[in-house]
């Protein structure tokens, strides 16, 4: 019996919620039903010319408050919106800039303020931005603005877009660290209400805001918002170009010259670039720069394939040589390259300014680790004095050039100083010899029983003949 009590209390306790809902609903319906559009062509028009024409601006503005007082407890967010913009209109037609903060803070916190009211209030001060007679009127618009739509996520896209209008004053007032900070403030990514474009160009102007200011942590830390995956399909070409440019800003400061090839090649892929042989011959080349600048990997020799089946870098001659010379396993002299390649090299971006020396080091540095890629090759064993002619570096030099890519794990080798010699090939375990001689064995026997399977039918396949 208790809970038969218990579940007919409940029963109509959902009864009571339920009517009490329905009450509501019919309620703002019967609300959203009243039409105000006679009131409001009849009343907008009156003070309008009342303020205008006759000076009587407080009087049409607390006859206008008056209206969008009975639209907006009406829950006609449509109607309240259009007074809210009237009211506007009218102060910034009579100059009145100091009223249009006032009544945009005003109507914005009324009691039970719709929503979408909101939104149309700041949408029409903004456009009065741009025609703001003076500096100081124009920054204090749009503190009012940026006070009001703050914390509110109904108008988040339009408090982004007042950020970076700051954001672009303070940095042409030469304030860019306050720039990057306000730009910072603003998560886009998380804005449904804006466009893929736009918050791309939003993303990449905080990069370029972080780069400026000297702060390659958090410009890092922003470009990983957007992927390469954002530009698939050929969309945002211009963007794409933007960020690639941006990223080779990054990479370029920690010589991540693998990550600079990379970027440069994201580039030349995009159509705009491909149609335009003043774009894509400089791209290109500094791929091929960058990308003789890297270290030698999986990674990088892959890319070295597929970018010499390029059919545009049949245009730039000298550069496809300097490509094969680290493809080809053959001894590349440093000095000949650098009597053929030096001046070139030097006209390029990569090799301007104070970065010359550390980079021309680098290139030199990995010309002497594809000869010894060569050598461990074509030497099971070889003298020092000799390796190091053929790499033309001192004793010093090779020995740590050769113990570097060994500590690195590119390359296996021992050093014997007593014999100066150097030895290439891992020795064998006993064990592991016998299993490879074993396997080659078995290797052989198949092939020779396969060749003895096509000899017997093709005696077969004579003798039916005859």
């Amino acid at each position: 019996k208790q809970e038969e009590k218990k579940d007919d209390k409940q029963s109509k306790l959902m009864a009571a919620a339920s009517a009490t809902k329905a009450k509501e609903d019919m309620m703002v319906s019967s609300k959203k039903k009243e039409d105000f559009t006679p009131l409001l062509d009849a009343a907008i028009p009156q003070n309008r010319d009342l303020a205008l024409k006759e000076g009587k601006k407080a009087e049409a503005l607390e006859n206008l408050l008056g209206v969008e007082k009975q639209t907006r407890l009406a829950a006609d967010a449509f109607a309240t919106g259009r007074v809210a913009k009237e009211i506007l209109k009218i102060l910034f037609e009579l100059g009145d800039w100091e009223g249009i903060n006032s009544h945009v803070v005003l109507l914005s916190k009324r009691r039970q303020q719709l929503k979408q009211v909101l939104v149309d209030i700041v949408q029409e001060a903004m456009t009065y931005m741009e025609k703001a007679p003076t500096h100081d009127q124009k920054m204090e618009l749009l503190e009012t603005l940026r006070a009001v739509s703050e914390g509110k996520i109904h108008v988040e896209l339009e408090r982004a877009r007042l950020t970076r209008m700051l954001a672009k004053i303070r940095e042409d007032e030469g304030k860019v660290s306050e720039a990057a900070e306000l730009m910072q403030e603003v998560q886009v990514e998380t804005y449904g209400s804006m466009e893929k474009e736009e918050k791309v160009d939003y993303i990449l102007e905080q990069i370029r805001l972080c780069l400026d200011k000297g702060d390659l942590i958090r410009g890092t830390i922003v470009s990983k918002k957007i992927t390469s995956k954002t530009f698939r399909n050929d969309e945002l070409q211009e963007l794409k170009i933007r960020y690639y440019k941006l990223l080779v800003r990054i990479f370029d400061q920690k010589d991540e010259y693998l990550e600079l090839a990379n970027s440069y090649y994201s580039m030349l892929q995009t159509p705009i670039v491909q149609e335009d042989a003043n774009q894509w011959m400089p791209i290109l080349k500094s791929v091929v720069v960058y990308l003789v600048l890297s270290k030698h990997d999986n990674h990088h020799a892959d890319f070295v394939e597929r970018l010499l089946l390029d059919k545009k870098l049949d245009q730039l001659k000298p550069y496809k040589v300097l490509l094969t010379f680290f493809k080809t396993m053959e001894v590349v002299r440093w000095s000949s390259l650098t009597s053929l390649y030096e001046q070139e090299l030097r006209q390029h971006p990569a090799f301007e300014g104070s970065k010359f020396d550390q980079r021309w080091k680098d290139l030199h540095s990995r010309v002497v680790e594809h000869n010894i890629r060569v050598m461990a090759t074509y030497y099971t064993n070889i003298r020092m004095p000799r390796l190091s002619q053929l790499l033309e570096l001192s004793a010093e030099e090779t020995e740590k050039a050769v113990s570097d890519m060994v500590v690195a794990g590119s390359l296996w080798c021992r050093i014997d100083r007593l014999e100066g010699t150097a030895t290439f090939q891992q020795a064998q375990d006993p064990t592991e010899m016998l299993n490879d001689w074993s396997g080659n064995i078995a290797e052989l026997l198949v092939k020779v029983e396969k060749t003895c399977h096509l000899i017997h039918k093709e005696k077969m396949i004579q003798g039916a003949e005859k």
